[in-house]
């Protein structure tokens, strides 16, 4: 059953979320090498470490890292390090199958092992704890925009919000980075993200100034457009608003 909520009520919660984003962008990497445990002196609380960047493991999956070298440090010292590994580090989930490589502090899916060869030049892949690992990419990049490059190709996207813009128009490659500014992430892993951006995103066109959150509405399908006075978290290509109709009250909704 879904459960109706305003768009205000899940930006604020955004924007709750998004005044972290200056203590996550200074957050220090952790002193200790990769793949040791952090032990939390006062908590018990355990991180395993990847790409300088801390993940914590639930209770149920210590065993599951048992053996490895230990840290203990005070949990405050813990909490200040990041969530978010350093670029080229290449991790999964312990006990699945896909794994990702870290560039531009984002998360890309390595879609074969052909292209993993491109990619793991001898690096660990880092089996790092089944604990919701994706949740600080997406606090920590909200409102970041990314111009990448599949390795081998020449097609340029724009990634906002979760969502993938080709740019064709140079005018727009300058506007938002420059070529100089395009990153290489694995060839195929474009297909993987959406078209749409994460619901509650808040974004406006280049060349306008009207900004749109958006989300759904409970009696119809798809994702839908709503006016909003708040602060954007990114900006996307001329146009690439215009497939979602724009609802005239402010009644749109993430919780389902």
């Amino acid at each position: 059953m879904r459960v109706t909520s305003s768009l205000a009520c899940i930006t604020r919660w955004l924007i709750l979320g998004l005044s972290l984003f200056g203590a996550k962008a200074f957050a220090g990497y952790v002193s200790a090498p990769d793949g040791y445990i952090l032990l939390g002196i006062e908590t018990s609380n355990r991180y395993y470490v990847a790409g300088g960047a801390r993940f914590f493991i639930p209770p149920a999956q210590h065993s599951l890292y048992s053996g490895r070298s230990t840290v203990a440090l005070p949990q405050a010292t813990i909490d200040s390090y990041t969530q978010v590994p350093m670029d080229g580090t290449l991790f999964r989930q312990i006990g699945t199958s896909p794994i990702y490589v870290v560039v531009g502090q984002r998360p890309w899916w390595i879609p074969n092992p052909t292209e993993l060869d491109a990619w793991d030049d001898w690096k660990v892949v880092h089996d790092i704890p089944n604990s919701n690992w994706s949740d600080p990419f997406i606090d920590y990049t909200y409102a970041m925009s990314l111009l990448v490059q599949e390795r081998t190709t020449s097609q340029i996207y724009l990634w906002v919000a979760g969502a993938k813009y080709l740019l064709t128009d140079p005018a727009d490659i300058a506007y938002f980075g420059g070529y100089s500014s395009v990153k290489t992430v694995p060839l195929g892993t474009m297909a993987s993200i959406s078209s749409e951006p994460w619901c509650g995103a808040v974004l406006r066109e280049r060349s306008s100034s009207t900004v749109y959150g958006l989300g759904f509405i409970s009696s119809l399908s798809g994702m839908r457009k709503h006016v909003t006075t708040h602060p954007t978290h990114g900006v996307v290509p001329d146009g690439a608003l215009s497939a979602f109709p724009t609802m005239s009250v402010s009644s749109l909704s993430c919780i389902w």
